[in-house]
């Protein structure tokens, strides 16, 4: 047996923990800090502080209590003190941020092909933190959560706060959980959360985290979401006696707004059902590999817990060739589980090297056909996508890059995620017998307006660069 792991939780924001599912309303301040004024920034984060960030271990009557989690750019850290010494610790990715900035008449920058941000999904044309020099730079994110009624409140006073800080009015990205976390293609989200090692016995943090693949059995180690613990390949990004190092106990976040064509992927499932003698149901469970309902494609093996069930599958042994849930799927492609390796044992630790914790809500009202709710087929609507990882390049991107987007995942000849951003113009194939099923997608159902990669550092490294003079 090995030693437990003691992570610090009362230093961690409370976000790696926990969704907050009680808490159905959320929203998401973008802002840049005024320049030339460093205490006055560093006055608000303290204040900030004071109001109580939210750590990972709360007290027993906070269930409904608003949530408070900031995350930063390397410009908000260097615009609250932080010295270019300790910036150079971080990440490159981090550094260099989701959109490198491009030159007139420059080739597409490396980080921009990786994510597959190109045509419709260009940062070119992104809401924020793109190439437009007017939206581009971002400081901070503010991530509140609250019941409805106290939500508005919320945002309220956090912008007062930011009054005279940010520089313009800060941007407000609004996110909710609907009944059963239903997003807008119609799907029940949130399954799958890694189960942290070292996590509090108590914690259920997201209303699903705790309720993890149960074939995947093993915990992940915190290094893989913390920095200053050991990852799964056994080590640590940062040095055993470095407890004040400012990356202790935080993690990278990456949040991108994620537009979707509800009208398109509708009348695209329904139009392929007609074609293959399926229902569009039939087609779109295909498509991201699970029911509606959340029920995986690969029967589950019962095991007394309905939502436990829903994630006790593998696809070695049960479906190596794809007939129940097709290769390409998008939960296939995100998380492979044992399906990618020389061999399953193999497949299921590497794939443990690239789970992400996600911790994204949808925006906008829901579609009703033919515009019922006053609002019709154009309304934005999407997810506020948010991923927690110690490593981006090897998690995020990684899963992004080689899986997500990979025309040739796991011996396919082409096609990319189905349900992805990405621009690939080729067909999706769905294994059947006696000959697989080939569809052309005519455009991706998901358009990229606005991403950012942030730091979300623990409460101990916000309360010394509040204090450092």
């Amino acid at each position: 047996m090995g030693k437990k792991v003691e992570v610090e939780w009362t230093d961690v924001q409370g976000i790696v923990l926990s969704g907050y599912g009680d808490l159905r309303r959320s929203a998401y301040l973008l802002w840049r800090f005024q320049s030339g004024d460093l205490q006055r920034n560093k006055n608000w984060l303290s204040a900030l502080l004071t109001r109580r960030l939210t750590p990972s271990q709360p007290g027993p009557s906070s269930k409904t209590q608003p949530a408070r989690n900031l995350a930063l750019t390397p410009s908000g850290l260097r615009r609250l003190g932080v010295e270019q010494a300790s910036l150079n610790s971080f990440s490159f990715e981090f550094l260099e941020g989701m959109a490198p900035e491009r030159a007139p008449g420059a080739p597409i920058p490396r980080r921009t092909n990786v994510l597959g941000d190109l045509g419709h999904s260009s940062p070119e044309k992104w809401n924020w933190g793109g190439w437009n020099e007017q939206t581009r730079d971002i400081d901070g994110l503010l991530m509140l959560f609250a019941v409805e009624a106290e939500i508005d409140q919320l945002i309220q006073d956090e912008l007062n706060a930011l009054a005279g800080i940010a520089d313009g009015k800060p941007m407000v990205l609004r996110g909710q959980l609907f009944d059963q976390e239903i997003e807008h293609f119609g799907f029940e989200d949130g399954f799958s959360q890694p189960k942290i090692e070292g996590r509090p016995n108590k914690s259920k943090g997201h209303s699903r985290m705790a309720k993890s693949e149960i074939k995947l059995g093993a915990e992940v180690k915190a290094g893989e979401f913390l920095l200053g613990y050991e990852n799964e390949r056994k080590a640590s990004v940062i040095p055993k006696g470095q407890d004040r190092d400012i990356r202790r106990n935080g993690t990278y976040l990456v949040f991108r707004q994620l537009e979707q064509d509800v009208p398109a992927f509708n009348s695209f499932v329904c139009a392929v059902g007609q074609q293959i003698g399926e229902t569009g149901d039939w087609v779109a469970a295909r498509l991201l590999g699970r029911w509606k309902n959340g029920d995986p494609l690969i029967p589950e093996k019962p095991n007394g817990n309905e939502e436990d069930a829903k994630n006790n599958f593998l696809y070695h042994y049960e479906d190596r060739s794809g007939l129940k849930c097709p290769i390409g799927a998008h939960i296939r492609r995100a998380n492979p589980r044992d399906s990618l390796g020389p061999d399953p044992e193999t497949a299921l630790h590497l794939s443990k090297m690239h789970r992400i914790i996600r911790r994204g809500r949808p925006y906008g009202e829901r579609w009703q056909p033919n515009g019922a709710n006053g609002h019709g087929d154009r309304a934005e609507r999407g997810m506020l996508f948010i991923a927690l990882n110690a490593d981006i390049a090897g998690q995020f991107e990684m899963i992004q890059h080689s899986w997500i987007n990979n025309r040739h995942l796991n011996g396919l000849y082409t096609g990319t995620d189905p349900i992805s951003h990405f621009p690939d113009g080729e067909a999706i194939t769905i294994q059947n017998r006696p000959a697989n099923f080939r569809v052309n997608r005519p455009k991706p159902f998901v358009t990229v307006r606005g991403g950012a990669y942030f730091f979300l550092p623990g409460l101990r490294a916000l309360r010394d660069i509040a204090a450092a003079k």
